[in-house]
């Protein structure tokens, strides 16, 4: 499945009352972050702009039906909008300036790579910050468990205040288990099922690559 076939389907109406003509479009967008615009068009002009952000971009098959609904469920809000009062929607309102989102965190970006995956987040010292996921791990990958202090040597130590490490991404197993830095703090990614399209050592260093 390309990433086209993901792309939420828009909606489009075009509203009459009296002399006035609407044109009212709702659709998704992932660039440059992931929102539901509602644009409300008179004679080509843009006149109001409703903008929603996501959370993250749609990535599933079940992602793109529940930002499918949300466009459906945010056209029909501005169209009953509009039916109460369209003269008055077009004149009292200004057009929305949508607000700069804030900026992904690491966690955030790692999560948006496609495929089923797993992140296991340590201290630099290989501690894992959360006591249940260390469980986890150790169940599923002994092996790597045991010589997981040896592994995070990998990214050697930076002079500084705290123990701060050289950032970067390392392949334990190919398409399967990767170990990250981000200078701060380390990160196991785990794909539980790849998409071997996906170069995922490229893209994890993309998103290391944004902070």
């Amino acid at each position: 499945m390309s990433m086209s076939d993901l792309i939420p389907t828009g909606r489009t109406s075009l509203v009459k009352r009296g002399g006035l003509s609407l044109q009212v479009q709702t659709e998704y967008a992932n660039r440059p972050y992931p929102r539901i615009t509602t644009a409300v068009q008179q004679s080509g002009q843009v006149v109001q702009k409703i903008e929603r952000n996501l959370d993250q971009p749609v990535t599933t098959v079940e992602e793109k039906n529940l930002v499918e609904a949300q466009i459906r469920r945010q056209h029909a809000e501005v169209l009953a909008i509009i039916d109460h009062g369209p003269e008055a929607f077009v004149a009292a309102m200004p057009v929305a300036t949508p607000e700069k989102p804030a900026p992904a965190t690491v966690e955030e970006r790692l999560l948006r790579i496609p495929g089923r995956h797993r992140l296991f987040r340590l201290d630099n010292e290989g501690n894992f910050v959360d006591a249940d996921l260390s469980t986890e791990f150790k169940r599923n990958f002994a092996a790597v468990f045991k010589s997981l202090r040896e592994l995070i040597e990998i990214f050697i130590q930076v002079p500084g205040a705290g123990l701060t490490r050289e950032s970067g991404v390392y392949e334990i197993e190919r398409n399967a288990l990767y170990l990250l830095s981000t200078g701060t703090e380390m990160y196991v990614f785990h794909i539980e099922h790849p998409d071997y399209l996906i170069d995922y050592e490229k893209a994890l260093s993309a998103a290391l690559a944004a902070l």
